[in-house]
């Protein structure tokens, strides 16, 4: 069975992909921000968080998996 994400960027998804963005990958930051400022519409927003946080979501270490060690 496929894993089903929601697509719904929410402000605290926007919030923690622009500390991920400014921490670990200063173009996507950089990308999100020109974008923002050179439209000034809701749409494009809402588009460069939507684009921002996909990349976040997929470069982000996946937290379900068990990091203990074996021995």
């Amino acid at each position: 069975m496929d894993e089903t994400r929601s697509t719904r960027v929410t402000r605290a998804d926007v919030r923690a992909a622009l500390m991920w963005a400014l921490e670990r990958d200063r173009d996507a930051l950089l990308a999100h921000r020109a974008a923002v400022h050179a439209g000034k519409s809701d749409l494009t927003r809402r588009r460069a968080d939507k684009a921002l946080v996909e990349q976040w979501r997929a470069r982000r270490p996946d937290t379900d998996q068990d990091t203990t060690p074996t021995e």
